[in-house]
C-alpha cells in the first residue's frame, strides 16, 4: 500500500467575513458571491497542480520501470542465445 503523500482537503469557502473598503463586512450579496468564486477557483487551481505533480510522478515511475523491464529482457535474450549455442554432447556433467 502507498504512503501518503499530499493530503487535499477543502477549506472553508464563505465562512469568515472579509471586509470591504470601509472595513464593513461585505453586505451585498454580489461581492460574497465573488468571493466565494475566487476562492473556488484558488482551491481547484491547488488541486489541479498536485494532480499534475502526481500524474508527473507516476509518469517518472512508469519510464524507469520500463528502462529496468527493457534491460531484464536484454540480459534473458543474451541468455537464451547463450544456452542455445551450447552443445548438451560437448559440454561437461560435474558430478
Amino acid at each position: 500500500m502507498p504512503f501518503a503523500k499530499r493530503i487535499v482537503e477543502p477549506q472553508l469557502l464563505c465562512r469568515n467575513q472579509v471586509p470591504n473598503d470601509e472595513g464593513l463586512p461585505l453586505e451585498d450579496l454580489c461581492a460574497i458571491s465573488n468571493v466565494v468564486l475566487s476562492r473556488t477557483l484558488r482551491q481547484l487551481s491547488d488541486l489541479a497542480r498536485h494532480a499534475c505533480s502526481l500524474f508527473q510522478e507516476l509518469e517518472n515511475d512508469i519510464t524507469s520501470t520500463n528502462q529496468r523491464v527493457w534491460v531484464l529482457q536484454n540480459k534473458i535474450g543474451q541468455i537464451q542465445q547463450t544456452a542455445s549455442a551450447l552443445d548438451p554432447k560437448k559440454e561437461a556433467v560435474r558430478k
